[in-house]
């Protein structure tokens, strides 16, 4: 009888639980390729804007509370901040021309946010200076707002780019 008893429960408690709520699946990856194809676009956009000195390009690429850091340090956070410091930069050279521009590792952290390293290599006159030509290594933190994917944090270092060691 006390075995009867104890299996019934037993049987009892296993329908419970396998009828019970179940935990909720995993939500799917982050689709890092089609996070790439936004970002490429963004990235490359933004070669046009330093070319044409355009500031309120510059802002409109970064989120409201977003942080800029030029290669001087300057740092300047918040979009109309952002405006005012690229108008500053501009004013600093009479022409660019952005050569090429890209990403060249990309974390996806998750389907709003993600990680870049990128770099430009540019030719830049500065004012009363012969034309230059530089390579701009940058790492961007980047958020997927409802205007699309914005730059959260920016820092750039502007100089030569190390060689990639061989792992």
């Amino acid at each position: 009888m006390i075995t009867r008893t104890l299996v019934g429960s037993a049987i009892t408690a296993l329908a419970l639980v396998a009828c019970g709520p179940q935990a909720p699946a995993a939500p799917p990856a982050p689709d890092a390729a089609a996070i790439r194809t936004a970002l490429d676009q963004e990235v490359a956009k933004f070669g046009s804007i330093l070319e044409k000195k355009d500031a309120a390009g510059v802002a409109a690429a970064f989120a409201a509370d977003a942080t800029w850091i030029l290669p001087d340090a300057t740092t300047s956070v918040g979009t109309a901040a952002i405006e005012a410091a690229a108008k500053a930069f501009f004013s600093s050279y009479e022409s660019m021309k952005v050569e090429s521009n890209g990403i060249d590792k990309l974390i996806v952290l998750s389907d709003s946010t993600a990680f870049t390293s990128s770099h430009d290599v540019y030719t830049v006159t500065m004012k009363g200076k012969k034309p230059e030509h530089r390579q701009n290594p940058y790492a961007d933190y980047w958020v997927k707002t409802a205007g699309g994917w914005k730059i959260a944090y920016e820092i750039n270092a502007d100089g030569p780019m190390p060689a990639a060691k061989k792992p």
